[in-house]
């Protein structure tokens, strides 16, 4: 009952809309995580605290095959339009440059755009050319999530002070370590637009103008969609996005905002809100994480889906790569893309007049008006 409650509240606000749409949005695309099993197993051998969540577990870049495996599930169903199912890629534009840094003993910070991590990943697979050919059959969308999933600052500051764990992930090519005294938001480093104080805004802003003109060079077109990592962003940043050519922001309903001193207040949203700055704030009303440890199967998906239909709302479904990466172990792609399969099956089963659509292309179709 709790949980039907939940489904509906979720979707009071919103833009309303006859059609059924389903929203696939997948973050975390185009961002490192854990290098390689070699590296998670000499991590643990090492003691290093790497916890014992999915995501340093199996979250990996994307691989050639993570992609071609995931196009041809995507592929085997038609909505009502006969067109496959679309997945919208919340991408991470580019990564640490671990050479560059080093080589500067620490004091400035570099940068790659992730074809260029993909590259040095896996030098004998063409991964970009697979993402071209998901982006040219349409079923492969991207959109923005930042310049890099790394709270940069918080994280030079702490290799500077020469942490001992840090370094020896740092020359792994692992950075998501957990430090003992780190701030809620700054854990694994992940947040990044968190911030301590006000003179770290200024890279920040920095970051997202980088993030824009690296993403055009890449893909050819500005982003419409903007995803902040893990869901920290301040209200002094929607004017630079927007300026940009962003036109929707992902919210969450209560969203934390850093504050000066490291401190966080919390400010709510509501769904399909315009803002003064001219972004249309937005939120997801339904969630698919197979390979989390609490996942129950497709119907609590389902069901999300069904609340957002009975309220007129598009289906928004928030998932990660990490459901969908096996270079660690295949495995976990393998179960990830077994349930996609079943849930993609059922949606247009129970709902044969469905519309899947891109983020932007969805938004786009509903208009502006609240």
């Amino acid at each position: 009952m709790k949980q039907i409650l939940i489904n509906n509240i979720k979707n009071i606000h919103g833009r309303r809309t006859k059609e059924k749409i389903v929203i696939i949005e997948c973050d975390d695309w185009g961002g490192i995580r854990m290098p390689s099993k070699v590296v998670l197993d000499s991590l643990i051998s090492e003691g290093l605290n790497i916890g014992q969540g999915r995501y340093n577990r199996y979250d990996t870049l994307e691989n050639y095959y993570d992609l071609q495996k995931l196009f041809e599930i995507l592929t085997t169903v038609r909505d009502s339009e006969n067109k496959h199912c679309v997945m919208t890629a919340i991408t991470n534009v580019a990564n640490p440059n671990f050479r560059k840094i080093k080589e500067g003993n620490f004091k400035v910070y570099y940068n790659e755009k992730f074809i260029d991590t993909l590259n040095n990943y896996y030098p004998d697979e063409d991964v970009f050319g697979s993402w071209k050919e998901g982006i040219d059959a349409g079923i492969f969308i991207p959109e923005l999530h930042g310049r890099e999933h790394l709270s940069v600052q918080s994280w030079m500051k702490r290799l500077r002070e020469g942490n001992k764990d840090l370094h020896i992930a740092f020359d792994k090519g692992f950075v998501a370590l957990s430090l003992p005294d780190q701030l809620p938001l700054e854990k694994e480093f992940r947040a990044e637009f968190f911030f301590r104080s006000e003179d770290e805004k200024p890279f920040l802003i920095k970051s997202i103008n980088d993030s824009i003109v690296y993403f055009q060079e890449i893909f050819g077109r500005l982003p419409r969609v903007f995803v902040p990592s893990n869901q920290v962003f301040h209200p002094e940043f929607e004017t630079i996005i927007a300026n940009s050519g962003v036109k929707y922001l992902y919210v969450s309903h209560s969203m934390p905002i850093p504050i000066e001193g490291g401190g966080i207040k919390y400010r709510h949203f509501m769904n399909w809100h315009k803002s003064n700055s001219g972004i249309v704030y937005y939120t997801r009303n339904c969630a698919f994480e197979p390979t989390d440890k609490g996942y129950k199967g497709i119907e609590t998906t389902l069901k999300q889906i069904a609340a957002s239909f009975r309220w007129g709302n598009p289906a928004n479904i928030s998932t990660h790569r990490v459901n969908f990466a096996g270079g660690i172990d295949p495995s976990n792609r393998e179960k990830g893309l077994i349930e996609l399969k079943k849930l993609l099956q059922a949606i247009v089963l129970r709902w044969p007049d469905v519309k899947f659509m891109s983020s932007g292309d969805a938004f786009d179709s509903l208009g502006e008006k609240p």
